[in-house]
């Protein structure tokens, strides 16, 4: 292994644990734990009352249909991962050298594990691969770079979204599913934006560290961090939204798999609800139950049966739950450090390029 920097197992906490955790923090992350399980049975038994209403015969029968393209849909999932991973190492610029692409690729493994168990999965995500990187670039980059990740990441499923309104216009008659793709992208690039900005203004910085004194230094080096990159790094999310277009071949090939006629309107169709569906269970570990939900809603528009649309979304889980596994063990087991050559610092640099 590398420097130490692949996963090793029997890996521990640099804190040494929970050990000497408070009692209220124990408190806390019982009950974020107990959240976490009670929102995903929520999700499994509004599945179980879908398939019940829609027909378990028939459901199975469409997953079934989806069983030899599962493996490609696996490796477009893989292909997604490694978008996003790139897009990383773009807002990162030259620093970015520091990480081996593997780390890379495998950090963003890992965060695509928790992104599918932990309710707000992206903003998980991000905080888990920050406390995974922060090894090579120092706790205020790696918690900038996340920042940024989830402003680029609203940016990228924005500006998709309108790209798959103008297609769900053109292949469905239903307004109001082109109606919500439009919704999701105003929210998702105005939220984008004002991440950006707050992360990047100083009157903002000035507040909270006069607020939050004792990590008014912290705030300071974040924030200076922040501002090295424009308020929309176009390549990043660039980088995202070819991650979002392997994410629609993947959802058109699954589509194709039960019956569905799909070209490319129709897969950027079913990838607007995959987008819509995203949102609406934001707080559903990994949209566990509220996805099949909506893409069953969405049979009508989609020219097919509630059973072939809802296992669209069963058949997405699938290879979701299979590589948030691979992430999860990942997590457990990870044990990175930057080489001793790289010297690891939290000051600012000057701005990258977008």
């Amino acid at each position: 292994m590398a420097e130490g920097s692949e996963p090793t197992s029997g890996s521990t906490s640099s804190s040494g644990g929970t050990g000497g955790a408070r009692p209220e923090g124990r408190a806390r992350a019982w009950l974020a734990v107990a959240l976490r399980v009670a929102l995903a049975v929520f999700g499994l038994v509004v599945i179980a009352v879908l398939v019940r209403r829609i027909g378990a015969e028939e459901v199975a029968a469409a997953l079934e249909r989806t069983a030899p393209v599962l493996p490609i849909a696996f490796v477009l999932d893989a292909a997604r991962i490694g978008c996003d991973a790139w897009s990383t190492r773009l807002m990162l610029g030259e620093r970015g050298r520091v990480i081996p692409a593997r780390v890379l690729f495998l950090g963003h493994v890992v965060g695509h594990g928790v992104m599918n168990v932990f309710p707000a999965g992206r903003s998980a995500s991000e905080a888990a691969k920050a406390a995974l990187f922060h090894r090579y670039l120092g706790a205020a980059e790696a918690i900038s770079i996340g920042a940024s990740n989830q402003a680029n990441t609203l940016f990228s499923s924005g500006v998709f979204s309108l790209l798959c309104a103008g297609a769900a216009a053109i292949a469905t008659p239903d307004t109001t599913l082109v109606t919500a793709m439009l919704v999701h992208f105003v929210v998702l690039f105005v939220s984008g934006t004002g991440m950006r900005l707050a992360a990047t203004n100083r009157h903002v910085e000035a507040f909270f560290a006069h607020r939050f004194p004792r990590v008014g230094a912290h705030l300071g080096r974040f924030a200076a961090h922040s501002r090295e990159t424009p308020i929309v790094a176009w390549g990043p999310v660039g980088a995202m939204m070819l991650g979002r277009l392997v994410q629609t071949i993947e959802y058109g090939v699954l589509a194709h798999a039960v019956g569905i006629s799909v070209g490319p309107l129709e897969a950027l169709s079913v990838q607007g609800i995959n987008l819509v569906a995203a949102a609406i269970g934001v707080l559903m570990p990994g949209q566990l139950g509220s996805s099949e939900a909506v893409f069953a809603l969405a049979a009508d528009a989609l020219h097919t049966e509630a059973a072939n649309a809802m296992t669209i979304a069963l058949a997405a889980h699938l290879c979701a739950l299979t590589w948030a596994v691979v992430g999860l063990v990942l997590l457990f087991t990870w044990r990175a450090k930057a080489p001793a050559s790289e010297a690891v610092s939290d000051a600012p640099r000057a701005p990258r390029s977008s």
